[in-house]
């Protein structure tokens, strides 16, 4: 069943509101009916649009709980023939003689699901999705999904003996395994396991490069980096080779540039940079016929199209254009064999796959309406309720602009007789229930035209704000929120059709005060708050966390002891319908008890002593142990 929205009107206006078109990237939609629609396939094609509400009611009627994490196995394809269709056009546009393979770091989401369907990407994707590995764990894993056929996999990171048997372990199956030097320690042990084996390497190195994309990440790249060779370094690898009659086996150059390189001109000056290490190797007569690019393809989570960290100022293509380009010209001009080009994109291909679904399972609303004048004879709060009175009929800009600033004062000193016991809880609430009912009025009256009722505005924006209390742990699910500052969309599933008249924070359910967001996209770039509209009943108070596939679910931690989510893979099937599979159950109690060292069983025993010592009756003794069994296998979020 197809939801087609039209090009104006309800869905116009809330695409406009939430600035959906913009960091949906065709996956995300809104119809007129004001449902958050998921587009498995993309827009390019006539494909289906489903309320992501309905297929809600279809996880709860299979069993799973909120909040849910839903991976759209079609959106992982659709990314991965993205990526090649990219650079294939760049490639037909230059006419460049080498091919293209997408890596994927598989550090971004380990999953197995994830990596299979990454890999399972039929079309332009088949056979050119490589893996990356950056430690033995994850070596092992992309070692035994890599069983059809000879694939390429990339090694990074630090390496010990054993990490290099392994991937020695992968060429004698017949896959193409770069190890890839990151310092010149492991070269020794690189050639010294492949005599011993019998296997020759293929020898990768990995440039330290001066360019640097800006950002959050950008230490990843550049010469901060903790990982690369420097020129010197490169040399002596050359050299090393040479003298042992093996520069044969270096046929691959690495390069990061960063991750999620938000400026276009970044990427260009790097990729510059790449292109000369890899004519001075050449020269040096290494026999170079690959070179990694890395990662650094960034996605735009905010929708602005911008230089901030959390956007990005191109698209995939201009960026596929951008590497091939950047070969394409130096070997022509320099009368240089095209290399073959791998890129390490895993944010790109997984972040808009995974969504968090869950609800909204309280709020708290700033009163609009004063209270009750009972304490007119404090002065604090008289001056307060002469300000309220006054707003209404006050217009003039600077009258407001006074108004606002005589609040700020009365109150905060309202505050201070308070804590040094010169006014009673009595005054100090029915004062700040005033200066709220004047901050309600005043924000009614401001002409955001003029730039000083702008700044007021603003303020007022966060000190009104709903409270929304959401069922889920943002240090768990949306980590770098709270480590970074990451900026996710959130939008409501229903209710789109309807003017947003409120504005909500989000808080989670950690006793943390760190568990809350902050920044909030919508139609005018990045705000302090989200625009909502008005819920009918609780039924329809589901939020969606759009863009979380890459890195979220893997860097997630336990405060507060709050598991993993349900989770399950959505497909669609050949009449345009969900098929749902590969449901996991979250955490239960016990499960995240055990990772920190209680055993279920021995508490259980604990608390069953205790109950026994007690003067409680037996039956009531029987009921509270039947609880406290039903606990530790119950959810740890609010069910």
């Amino acid at each position: 069943m197809s939801f087609m929205a039209s090009a104006s009107g309800p869905a116009q206006r809330a695409r406009r509101t939430w600035n959906i078109d913009q960091w949906g990237s065709g996956y995300f939609d809104v119809n007129d009916q004001g449902d958050a629609l998921v587009r498995p396939l993309g827009s390019d094609i006539q494909g289906p649009a489903l309320p992501l509400a309905a297929l809600v009611k279809q996880l709860k009627a299979a069993g799973l709980r909120l909040p849910v994490l839903v991976r759209f196995s079609d959106i992982l394809h659709d990314r991965v023939e993205q990526l090649c269709a990219a650079f294939d056009s760049a490639m037909a546009d230059t006419d460049y003689q080498g091919g293209y393979t997408a890596v994927y770091p598989i550090k971004v989401n380990q999953q197995r699901r994830v990596v299979e369907e990454i890999l399972a990407t039929t079309e332009r994707g088949k056979g050119r999705v490589g893996l990356e590995a950056g430690s033995k764990p994850e070596l092992l894993a992309v070692l035994a999904l890599s069983s059809e056929g000879s694939s390429l996999i990339v090694c990074n990171g630090y390496k010990d003996r054993e990490y290099i048997r392994l991937a020695l372990l992968g060429e004698k199956l017949g896959h193409r395994v770069y190890l890839v030097v990151e310092k010149l320690s492991e070269l020794e042990m690189i050639l010294e396991e492949g005599q011993r084996l019998g296997v020759t390497p293929r020898i990768g190195l990995r440039a330290r490069l001066a360019s640097v994309g800006k950002g959050k990440w950008q230490n990843t790249g550049g010469e901060k980096s903790k990982f690369g060779l420097t020129a010197a370094q490169i040399l002596k690898v050359v050299e090393t080779l040479r003298e042992q009659d093996a520069l044969g086996s270096l046929q691959l150059v690495h390069f990061h540039l960063g991750s999620q390189i938000a400026n276009i001109r970044d990427i260009q000056r790097g990729l510059r940079e790449c292109a000369r290490f890899y004519q001075n190797l050449l020269a040096l007569g290494a026999p170079i016929d690959s070179v990694d690019v890395g990662g650094g393809l960034g996605i735009d989570y905010e929708g602005t199209r911008s230089r901030s960290f959390c956007s990005a100022n191109y698209s995939m293509r201009e960026y596929a254009r951008n590497v091939v380009t950047a070969f394409a010209q130096l070997c022509r001009e320099e009368n240089l064999p095209h290399p073959h080009l791998i890129s390490e994109s895993g944010r790109a291909l997984t972040a808009h796959h995974a969504v968090l679904i869950t609800n909204v399972i309280g709020e708290e609303r700033i009163a609009e309406s004063p209270p009750e004048k009972r304490l007119a004879d404090d002065i604090h709060v008289a001056e307060l309720w002469q300000v309220y009175e006054r707003l209404a009929d006050d217009q003039e800009p600077r009258v407001l602009a006074e108004a606002w600033h005589d609040l700020l004062q009365t109150v905060s000193e309202l505050q201070e007789r308070f804590v040094m016991g010169l006014s009673d809880i009595s005054a100090r609430a029915e004062g700040e229930g005033v200066y709220l009912a004047a901050c309600v009025r005043l924000r009614a009256k401001l002409d955001t035209r003029n730039r000083a009722h702008r700044e007021i505005a603003d303020e007022l924006a966060e000190k009104l704000a709903d409270k929304l209390f959401v069922n889920f742990s943002l240090f768990q699910s949306v980590p770098d929120v709270w480590g970074i500052e990451q900026i996710f969309p959130v939008l409501p599933l229903t209710g789109l059709d309807k003017e947003p008249t409120r504005r909500a924070v989000i808080q989670d359910i950690t006793c943390d005060s760190d568990g809350r967001i902050d920044s909030y996209v919508d139609g005018q770039g990045v705000e302090s708050t989200l625009p909502l509209p008005e819920w009918k009943n609780a039924d329809e108070r589901l939020l969606g966390f759009f863009l979380v596939g890459a890195y979220q679910e893997i860097l997630g931690d336990l405060h507060n002891l709050f598991g993993d989510t349900d989770s399950i893979d959505a497909a669609l099937d050949n009449n345009g319908d969900w098929v749902l599979s590969n449901p996991l159950a979250g955490d239960t109690v016990a499960d995240v008890l055990a990772y920190v060292n209680f055993d279920a069983e021995a508490l259980k025993a604990k608390l069953a002593q205790q109950l026994a010592a007690s003067r409680l009756p037996d039956t009531e003794q029987a009921r509270l142990l039947a609880d406290l069994g039903e606990s530790l296998e119950g959810y740890t979020y609010l069910e």
